[in-house]
């Protein structure tokens, strides 16, 4: 498997930070989904809770409103993301955790986890459902969603490129080895774009690479790009494909 990049992972959202929100359709649908999911599930009072990928905040202000009482900690890989939400939301430089939630140290144990679209870029999501589960009290829960095995898949049909997501029954296997899975569900949303390099910049305006090359996209690229994309979806409403996976697991007692 290609490693990811993590330092253009951050440079490209760091890119993104003002205009992520504007063009974020799908994340927002994916955060309300994690706020039923929270409501659904959580049957304790968590005294600390961390959201992993805070990104611009649009799960975080809700989770402000669930987990009143609770001391929330926010991590991101991009510092100006987490200092802006920090910022907005009234959280306090104790509560920052800034970098690659695959390499920091965590300084505390939560008894709640919570994330929204970030798990798929875990380099090494053995490893790190591992940490995330030393790091959460038992019983404590672990929500969050990342993206499937179709996610994006137009782009990866067009350019043979693009990140290596992971089947549900992979995911489950690795955290069985940890949690206790409460609920899964699969959804997929389709947006569709007039022309193909809409698409192209409405995942830049989102912080995501359309491959997993760094490769400049030259004019004579993106020509290359629509024609292709157009010969295999036609003309018209072009589409994008999001794969969402939800989970809530109870960590276990070991």
């Amino acid at each position: 498997m290609n490693m990811i990049d993590k330092a253009e992972v951050k440079c490209r959202f760091r890119r993104s930070v003002e205009s992520y929100e504007d063009n974020a359709y799908v994340q927002k649908t994916i955060v309300n989904r994690l706020q039923e999911l929270l409501q659904e599930n959580l049957s304790y009072a968590p005294r600390k809770a961390l959201e992993i990928g805070c990104g611009t905040g649009l799960l975080t202000r809700k989770l402000l409103s669930l987990l009143s009482h609770s001391q929330l900690f926010i991590n991101d890989l991009v510092e100006e993301m987490c200092s802006k939400t920090a910022g907005s939301c009234g959280i306090g430089m104790n509560n920052r955790l800034v970098g690659d939630i695959e390499e920091i140290d965590l300084p505390e144990c939560f008894d709640l986890i919570l994330s929204a679209s970030t798990f798929q870029w875990f380099n090494h999501p053995d490893d790190t459902y591992r940490k995330l589960a030393t790091h959460l009290l038992p019983g404590g829960l672990l929500i969050f969603s990342t993206f499937g095995k179709n996610n994006l898949k137009e782009l990866s049909a067009v350019t043979g490129s693009g990140l290596c997501y992971y089947e549900k029954e992979e995911l489950e296997e690795v955290l069985n080895s940890f949690f206790d899975i409460i609920y899964v569900e699969e959804k997929e949303h389709v947006l569709h774009f007039p022309a193909p390099v809409d698409i192209l910049r409405h995942l830049k305006k989102t912080g995501v690479n359309v491959t997993t090359s760094s490769q400049v996209w030259t004019k004579g690229r993106m020509e290359r790009f629509t024609n292709d994309f157009k010969a295999l979806y036609g003309t018209g409403a072009y589409p994008l494909t999001y794969h969402p996976i939800y989970f809530v697991c109870r960590r276990k007692a070991f």
